[in-house]
């Protein structure tokens, strides 16, 4: 029997393999430290929304609130001066610092519990990241793709991005005129909303709080930040396995070599006979296999924290010294 060479359609058969077996590979450290990093907003977010509330419904009494939804039953508009909302102005003030005056300095920060929440602490930025590292699973069934921003990070601006944005931000319940529309979106923000009195977007006037409770919130930013910061790091990690894969795919002649590289690259045997003819031969190649796969390895490999690798260091110099002793 003839060998069968590999043509684009044949490689690009096999790239699509070994890319769905890496997005869903469990022995990957990043893929789990993803998963874990939404767990923890599963379990942590919940509970910093319920010291936010406290800190709102100290200021903002449940009993006033409904005083006034009471008044404006009445008398209508006039009296419209309590919201739902999930985004709130928090301050405290440190009477150990001092400004130039004297005065105790008063730090303040924008806490915002939406979906698109901003993750700096600023009301007017909006960030669609979390929402599709938290969603990501939800997305990619619906047809969606989630890791468009970090695959296209140094394209920017370009319509290919631009269509899988909105079409992620469509499936969300996202708009490019109100955030609060319909879906995912909506469901999440009335997770995360209490009655708050003012006039404005916001509500924007500071609301006072503990030292502990400022800290809670920053707590609160962190946690989804470090979900989206996961997400980025599994990935490019993708991305850097797969251009590897690419390159060894594209420098084979043999349908037989590409197989069985992929089912290297797998350690398994995912291609599927049914799928890819398989035949002998593999043609010489620039791209080296061996050493793509030890790097796709090496990078699956969880990284040692920085107090293991002081302690290899010093292991290694105890070492050292002992035999320059003995």
């Amino acid at each position: 029997m003839s060998r069968i060479r590999l043509n684009n359609d044949k490689r690009d058969k096999l790239f699509k393999v070994a890319r769905n077996f890496r997005m869903n590979d469990t022995t990957d450290s990043k893929l789990e430290k993803m998963r874990q990093a939404k767990e923890d907003c599963d379990n942590d977010l919940p509970k910093f929304f319920e010291i936010a509330k406290g800190v709102v419904q100290r200021a903002y009494p449940i009993e006033h609130c409904n005083t006034l939804k009471y008044f404006k039953n009445l008398y209508g508009s006039p009296c419209d001066v309590v919201a739902k909302d999930s985004c709130y102005y928090f301050a405290y003030t440190d009477k150990d610092q001092v400004d130039e005056n004297g005065q105790p300095i008063t730090n303040q920060k924008h806490f915002d519990f939406k979906l698109n929440g901003s993750l700096n602490g600023s009301e007017y930025n909006r960030d669609n990241d979390f929402a599709y590292a938290y969603y990501r699973d939800e997305l990619m069934a619906n047809d969606c793709n989630p890791d468009i921003q970090i695959e296209q990070a140094d394209n920017q601006n370009n319509p290919h991005l631009t269509k899988h944005v909105d079409k992620c931000d469509k499936f969300l319940g996202f708009s490019s005129h109100n955030d609060n529309d319909i879906s995912l979106a909506k469901d999440w923000q009335e997770k995360y909303q209490v009655d708050v009195i003012g006039t404005s977007y916001c509500r924007s006037r500071s609301i006072a709080c503990t030292y502990d409770e400022f800290q809670s919130m920053e707590k609160m930013l962190v946690c989804k930040s470090n979900l989206v910061e996961a997400h980025r790091q599994f990935v490019k990690g993708v991305i850097a396995d797969m251009n590897d894969v690419k390159g060894v795919l594209k420098e084979m002649k043999y349908l037989e070599g590409g197989v069985e590289f992929v089912n290297e690259f797998a350690q398994s045997n995912i291609c599927d006979e049914a799928q890819i003819i398989r035949s002998e031969g593999m043609g010489l190649t620039i791209y080296n296999p061996q050493n793509a796969l030890e790097r796709i390895m090496a990078r699956r490999k969880a990284q040692p924290t920085r107090e293991e690798k002081i302690a290899i260091a010093l292991k290694q110099q105890e070492e050292y010294a002992y035999k320059n002793i003995n």
